[in-house]
């Protein structure tokens, strides 16, 4: 049995990002299991942050190719043509111009409107996504290693939907398509176009791809059910929830250090304009409270400080927090989990009507080191299910002041602290993942040769039939 696959994603290391460690840690540890990694890739980042320990880690096992992409944008074509590398890490480097996470490309001219660029950009350039010049490219490189590899999966990561694309052509070329959607894109409209015929586009590859994919998997329970409003219930039957997982090796060892001599909360990640200043509300608030004031505490704020700069002091000053809140920049997962380790609690600030469906990157490394999680997120949502069964929920429910009062509960220890249930956090490690993902991949190879014996039978009995003129005329 042929135990490889090919693994298709732009998002992938030495890029450190949310969307890049789902396919990393399955890629990272799959060989652990008898497989072969074969993972599929850019040849050029545009947008991210970079971490090369990243790449070090992975096992000989996994072989990494990349295929050639050229954003389409200005930017693309000029350093495609010999220019200057102005993607965000050299930019960021130079200590030049930041780019805004939502617009990667610089403006064709200065001399446009904003309003005329974001047209060009979202109903051409990004149509049906930023990596449509991807394709032609990808499927070239994945031909060449499926057929010198004999790899029977392909595994799809997406966004972007350009990755349904690929997974839809090379199924119909004989290879086993796993669909793996990390979010619920048509669904959200800040993942899909708001042009109507970019976004039949949009729409048409993700129905492929949970239509026509041997197997489905999703990032989070919610986004089988939205599924099935949006393609019927038996989307939902075919997709299997599978919770991405923290990487165990990247722990900090048993009684590290306090990276911080004073208590703090953490929040990870891009604050979103969506969030608003509801938490910081709240945190100023519960820090006027007598005993709390006297703690120091504090809120960490890791990511890029390019991003959350700019949206988030602007609230903290005007909530008064200026002294309390501290902004790190983007640090690799190592460090990211030293932090983490050393925090009061991790803290999900997302807002009461915000993203109901989202099981948060942030949160699963949150429930996988059994932390305290205090969460203002929305009644019902997927984070809360899944912090409610892990015993980590500590929510700001009510108004300001009493969500001030159980957050100052906490932060004082009159609450007592949330009690984790070890079964359900352990979901949220990384072998966990892989392990639900090597269910679905043995199951691809085994119904295949059941079905590749099947054909042969039948081929069998054709030959040994009888060949009548009834017969003859029957089949034509």
């Amino acid at each position: 049995m042929n135990r490889s696959i090919l693994i298709v994603t732009p998002y992938f290391a030495p890029q450190s990002h949310a969307a890049v460690f789902r396919a990393y840690k399955l890629a990272k540890l799959l060989p652990r299991y008898g497989w072969k990694p074969y993972v599929l890739t850019v040849d050029t980042n545009y947008l991210y942050n970079e971490d090369w320990s990243l790449t070090g880690a992975l096992p000989p096992e996994v072989e990494v190719t990349t295929a050639r992409y050229i954003e389409p944008t200005w930017r693309g074509l000029r350093m495609a043509m010999g220019g200057e590398d102005r993607t965000f890490l050299a930019m960021k480097l130079r200590d030049a111009v930041r780019l805004a996470p939502e617009d990667g490309a610089t403006a064709p001219r200065r001399s446009l409107s904003k309003k005329v660029r974001d047209y060009l950009r979202e109903r051409w350039q990004h149509a049906p996504d930023a990596y449509w010049t991807w394709y032609g490219p990808a499927v070239r490189a994945a031909r060449r290693l499926i057929r010198e590899h004999g790899i029977p999966l392909v595994f799809t990561s997406a966004n972007p939907y350009t990755c349904h694309r690929i997974g839809a052509t090379l199924k119909r070329e004989g290879c086993r398509w796993i669909a793996d959607l990390r979010d619920p894109h048509t669904y959200c409209h800040h993942m899909h176009s708001r042009y109507d015929t970019v976004f039949a586009r949009q729409r048409r590859l993700e129905a492929t791809a949970v239509g026509q994919a041997d197997a489905l998997t999703v990032a989070s329970s919610a986004i089988a059910m939205i599924l099935s409003d949006t393609y019927g219930t038996e989307s939902a039957r075919r997709a299997r929830f599978i919770p991405t997982g923290l990487d165990e090796g990247l722990l900090p060892p048993p009684g590290a250090a306090r990276p911080r001599p004073f208590p703090y909360l953490l929040f990870s990640g891009e604050f979103l304009p969506d969030y608003g200043d509801g938490f910081l509300e709240v945190l100023a608030a519960a820090l006027r409270r007598p005993g709390v004031r006297e703690l120091g505490v504090k809120l960490l704020v890791a990511g890029r400080m390019d991003v959350n700069g700019p949206r988030m002091m602007p609230l903290a000053r005007k909530a008064g927090l200026e002294d309390h809140v501290e902004l790190i920049d983007h640090v690799p997962q190592e460090e990211l989990y030293r932090l983490l380790h050393g925090a009061e609690a991790g803290v999900l600030l997302t807002a009461r009507h915000f993203r109901w469906w989202c099981l948060y990157a942030k949160m699963v490394d949150y429930i996988a080191m059994r932390k305290p999680v205090v969460a203002l997120v929305p009644d019902p949502s997927e984070a809360r299910t899944r912090l409610t069964h892990a015993g980590l929920g500590v929510f700001l429910d009510g108004d300001r002041e009493r969500c001030a009062s159980t957050l100052a509960d906490f932060l004082l220890g009159r609450a007592g602290r949330p009690e984790p249930v070890a079964s359900e956090c352990d979901r949220y490690l990384a072998t966990s993942q892989v392990e639900s993902f090597v269910e679905v991949f043995e199951g691809l190879i085994g119904s295949g040769r059941r079905a590749d014996a099947a054909d042969e039978a039948g081929r069998r009995h054709e030959i040994a039939r009888p060949r009548t003129a009834e017969g003859v005329l029957n089949q034509v």
